[in-house]
């Protein structure tokens, strides 16, 4: 029942997007990323990358160029926008479904794509317009929850 959903709830296309695999249990355990959601405040967009403490993983976010492939399969990765970062977290529980909330696309960020998710290492690209700036990335601590955020300028 939950693959038929999915599938129907990918078929049914919107500019909100929610995706989970169908085959893993939902993120929940400590070390592991729990939800990943874009959202807007005055001239700001962010990325924020919910992850369930503890332990904490190591994250790096770095400036990449297409073309992107998944990896294992190696199949083409298709992200909309004009420069692009990349976050790669290390040591985290990655043999679950990451729960996606995306609204796009926005004034800077047009795309968000999960490139990878392998042996403790999940990969996302944030493709962004030209026009707009990559501010930085912080994370911040809300109860068992530790925020990484990656920061765009409109």
């Amino acid at each position: 029942m939950k693959i038929i959903l999915t599938i129907i709830a990918a078929l049914a296309g919107s500019s909100s997007v929610l995706a989970q695999s169908a085959f893993s249990p939902p993120c929940g355990a400590p070390g592991s990323i729990k939800r990943v959601t874009n959202t807007h405040i005055g001239n700001y967009e962010y990325v924020v990358f919910d992850v369930v403490r503890p332990p904490n993983p190591h994250y790096s976010v770095t400036t990449v160029m297409p073309p992107f492939t998944a990896d294992g399969s190696g199949d083409p990765v298709p992200v909309a926008g004009n420069k692009f970062k990349q976050i790669r977290f290390t040591g985290v529980m990655w043999m679950c479904g990451i729960n996606h909330v995306f609204s796009l696309p926005q004034t800077a960020i047009k795309d968000i794509k999960s490139t990878g998710q392998w042996e403790g290492v999940v990969t996302y690209v944030v493709g962004y317009r030209t026009v707009s700036t990559y501010v930085g990335y912080y994370h911040y601590d809300v109860g068992s929850i530790r925020k990484v955020v990656i920061k765009f300028r409109r």
